[in-house]
């Protein structure tokens, strides 16, 4: 139940709560960020923020900084407070503490969190409502039609020994069998907004753009591996920054990883790391790197601008992902408009030739 309700919701939290959830999680981490590296003490901001905070954030960020301050760690306290961080950002935390860059890893999960505020929201969820608001209006105003229009145009045309044009006598005929049988077509219509919506859905989930809740996206690791790329190099560049091995970064990500089937990728990878082969390959043949990548991460090595370079990577596949997902929901949208055009231009049509049918007939 608690993943259909996800799912559910999916579309509606990113256009309405996403951006605000984002940025209170920036400034969240921004807070972590200057208490870390000036080494100030981090109850006295977090009890500001949340005495700033309103609604149930006020709560969550008063618990995480009474966990802080019984002695819980940071990422400790973050993995108590459901809801505070996504998961992955979690982890990255952890791999930044457990490598001695924890800082690091703050401001790079900051600065994901002030992006994320700031990119535009789904749009196409309004276009929905307006559709949705459309339809309605539609639907009342062919009911009044059918039921106190259509008759008298009947009696009318009747007398005058006239049909009606065929045009207006399908669209009664549609409206007709659309009472009669509304129990066929009304779930037909509910099929095809829940597929609609579906899309919506698995895209914002497989990207992490969804709610933050109970958030294991297991189909996203084991159809597109890809798309766990990011959070993969993200704390790669966390844990080398801090100096530690490749290797020991994988095992350490693998370790937290809620999502099964990602952390067992992950063991694979680092077996393979750990016996000597080279990264970027063994990531290229387990279809999170394309061709080119390697190579690029390879060079970057040698010249000491690793870290750099796995950052860019993640940011470039992201917004990549998010690019194309946007482009299929706007190229949705004009056709649901048009769509939605047609058969209102057909309805008014159909109801306007009887009229111009009678004056040609009296004329």
């Amino acid at each position: 139940m608690e993943h259909f309700f996800r799912w559910l919701l999916a579309p509606l939290w990113a256009v309405v709560f996403g951006r605000s959830v984002a940025t209170r999680q920036a400034t969240l981490l921004w807070t972590l960020v200057v208490a870390v590296e000036k080494q100030f003490p981090l109850v006295p901001f977090l009890e500001t923020l949340a005495d700033e905070a309103g609604g149930s954030w006020r709560w969550k960020v008063r618990g995480l900084a009474e966990l802080i301050e019984a002695g819980t760690s940071i990422p400790d306290a973050l993995e108590a407070m459901p809801g505070v961080l996504p998961d992955d950002t979690v982890a990255m935390i952890r791999i930044g503490a457990q490598t001695g860059n924890i800082a690091g890893a703050l401001r790079e999960a900051a600065r994901l969190a002030r992006r994320s505020g700031e990119e535009p929201s789904v749009h196409i969820l309004w276009t929905l409502v307006y559709l949705a608001g459309v339809v309605l209006a539609l639907a009342s105003i062919s009911t009044f039609i059918v039921i106190f229009i259509i008759p008298k145009f009947k009696a009318i045309f009747n007398g005058f020994d006239v049909r009606l044009p065929a045009l207006t006598e399908a669209v009664i005929h549609l409206c007709d069998n659309f009472a009669a049988y509304w129990f066929f077509a009304f779930p037909l219509v509910v099929v095809s907004i829940l597929c609609f919506w579906s899309i919506m859905s698995v895209g914002l989930e497989l990207m992490g753009l969804g709610p933050i809740w109970g958030r294991p996206r297991w189909l996203s690791s084991q159809l597109w591996p890809r798309l766990k790329s990011p959070v993969l190099l993200r704390c790669l560049s966390v844990a080398i920054e801090g100096g530690r091995p490749i290797p020991e970064a994988l095992q350490l990500l693998a370790d937290r990883q809620p999502d099964i089937d990602f952390r067992i990728r992950l063991l694979e990878i680092a077996t393979e790391v750990s016996r000597g082969d080279n990264c970027w390959i063994v990531l290229h043949a387990a279809r999170m790197l394309k061709r080119g990548e390697p190579a690029l991460l390879e060079a970057a090595e040698r010249v000491g601008n690793l870290v750099w370079a796995l950052r860019g990577m993640a940011d470039s596949i992201e917004r990549r992902a998010e690019y194309r997902y946007q482009i299929v929901l706007e190229l949705i949208d004009p056709f649901l408009v048009l769509c939605l055009g047609g058969m209102v231009g057909l309805f008014c049509i159909s109801m306007f030739l009887p009229l111009v049918e009678l004056l040609n007939k009296l004329s």
